[in-house]
């Protein structure tokens, strides 16, 4: 399975397996350089994805009518 196609839960899920590994497991060195260069990867996605739920955030409030708006997210 590509990184491409895996949503946020699966590539959080992947990126903690490869942590786990790397802190127990006993891999020759450059299986460790792969696995962190996967992780580091995995982690730039995961970003991405946290940036986009992000800017999609929208805050329902009322306004002096009583009618219901949406505003967006504001970083404080």
């Amino acid at each position: 399975m590509s990184q491409e196609s895996l949503n946020f839960e699966e590539s959080m899920e992947k990126l903690e397996k490869i942590v786990k590994s790397l802190e127990t497991e006993n891999k020759s060195l450059e299986e460790n350089i792969q696995l962190f260069e996967e992780g580091l990867s995995l982690s730039k996605d995961l970003q991405k994805h946290l940036e986009s739920a992000e800017k999609k955030i929208e805050i329902l409030s009322k306004d002096q009518n009583g009618e219901l708006s949406t505003n967006p997210f504001e970083e404080k």
